[in-house]
């Protein structure tokens, strides 16, 4: 299997074709035995916490490499996004009349938390950038989904020339590091993904819940 598969891999011509049909040759007359799924639990007090900061006055925003759906159910169990709001799922655009109809849809989309893809949002930013940035910083909520590490660090820096406001970044993996040494107080969280964020912060904490007092006590303190 492995010779076949590696010349496969090799071809020039439909290589792509040649690969799959190798991997289906092998995973042939296969009963299927279990099914096994990984429960990726919300920290303790994210809810309250997130609550907090919303009447605090500070816009949240998530950026995260899962996916689109994945996403949407954490911001909703998270409480990022409250049972009362309405969410518009940013279409998939890839050119500029795309982006420009689905700039126009969402415009009229009052109070709505936005959920964008990373790579329609390049293209978003790309050819609408001012616009694109003053219709999500109006939101409620942004959730932005399928977002490289580049492209964290990008809209970071992003709101911080938009909005000339100060910019937190939150983050407890390697992918985060960019993201918060963009922004203005990099906070890390240790975690099951090892140490990369926090060493890379200005501040480090062990849970998300702490994120509030450190905000609203001695942030409030400290400004």
């Amino acid at each position: 299997f492995e010779s076949r598969y590696n010349s496969a891999k090799l071809s020039v011509q439909d290589r792509a074709l040649k690969v799959s049909a190798v991997v289906e040759s092998l995973e042939r007359d296969m009963e299927l035995l279990c099914l096994t799924g990984v429960e990726d639990k919300l920290q303790a007090d994210v809810r309250p916490t997130l609550e907090l900061l919303r009447n605090a006055g500070i816009k949240v925003w998530m950026l995260t490499g899962d996916k689109l759906e994945t996403a949407e159910c954490i911001a909703k169990s998270s409480r990022l996004v409250s049972r009362t709001q309405t969410i518009h799922v940013f279409k998939q655009v890839s050119n500029r009349a795309e982006a420009h109809l689905e700039l126009n849809a969402f415009r009229r989309k009052n109070d709505s938390a936005l959920i964008i893809r990373g790579d329609s949002m390049e293209v978003c930013l790309k050819y609408y950038e001012h616009e694109f940035m003053e219709l999500a910083c109006q939101c409620p909520a942004v959730i932005i989904c399928r977002c490289s590490p580049t492209q964290k660090a990008e809209v970071v820096r992003l709101i911080k020339q938009h909005t000339h406001r100060r910019c937190a970044a939150i983050g407890d993996g390697g992918n985060d590091v960019s993201m918060i040494q963009a922004a203005d107080a990099g906070i890390g969280i240790v975690g099951k993904e090892g140490k990369q964020a926090s060493l890379a912060a200005d501040f480090s904490i062990t849970q998300f819940k702490h994120v509030g007092k450190l905000l609203v006590v001695h942030g409030r303190n400290s400004y």
